[in-house]
């Protein structure tokens, strides 16, 4: 593109005839691209739907169960509460905000909020909770309890009181699902 650029400018002093021509050539076209894709403003105007597409409003029920299966849901379906055992590994919560001093809260799909958050180039890794209620500050005590028995160190947190964050250095994801899965949560 820059050499269009050089060829566009017209400022080469002793240019060949060939080149010259090629100027021309390069000059038009890179002013075609610009003219047609320089802004919304340059595009043509939208007409109505009929320009575009064919079709057809249908009132039959048994071509309309069709288009269901692919709308998302309005509202997220509840799992069963009685099964432990998901074919997926999938626990359901059982423990209720009383139990202990702290509470997590499930998300609107009833997963564990527990991420693993990476930098571009992937070395720095950084394992958040989220929606934490009550003291967040026993939570943490235990979780560091937790890993520090399991992985044989002690981990460097970060505890944000206010939005009922808690992230902790390193990649422990798989480990704290594993203890909110035996505390119910």
């Amino acid at each position: 593109m820059a050499a269009l650029r050089i060829l566009a400018c017209g400022n080469l002093v002793a240019v060949p005839k060939s080149v010259q021509l090629l100027n021309r050539v390069t000059t038009t076209r890179v002013s075609q691209i610009q003219q047609r894709w320089s802004s919304y403003q340059s595009s043509s105007k939208y007409k109505t739907p009929e320009d575009y597409t064919d079709y057809e409003i249908s009132k039959n029920e048994n071509e309309w169960k069709y288009v269901e299966r692919l709308l998302p849901y309005k509202i997220i379906p509840k799992p069963s509460t009685t099964e432990n055992k998901f074919p997926s590994g999938y626990k359901p919560a059982s423990a209720s905000p009383k139990d202990n001093p702290y509470f997590i809260e499930r998300t609107k799909n009833y997963m564990q909020p527990v991420y693993l958050y990476r930098n571009p180039r992937g070395c720095k890794r950084v394992t958040e909770i989220t929606k934490i209620q009550g003291n967040i500050w026993a939570l943490e005590q235990d979780i560091q309890q937790y890993v520090q028995q399991n992985m044989g160190h002690r981990l460097a947190s970060q505890i944000n009181e206010f939005a009922g964050l808690l992230k902790f250095k390193g990649d422990y994801v798989n480990c704290i699902k594993k203890w909110m899965d035996t505390k119910g949560f």
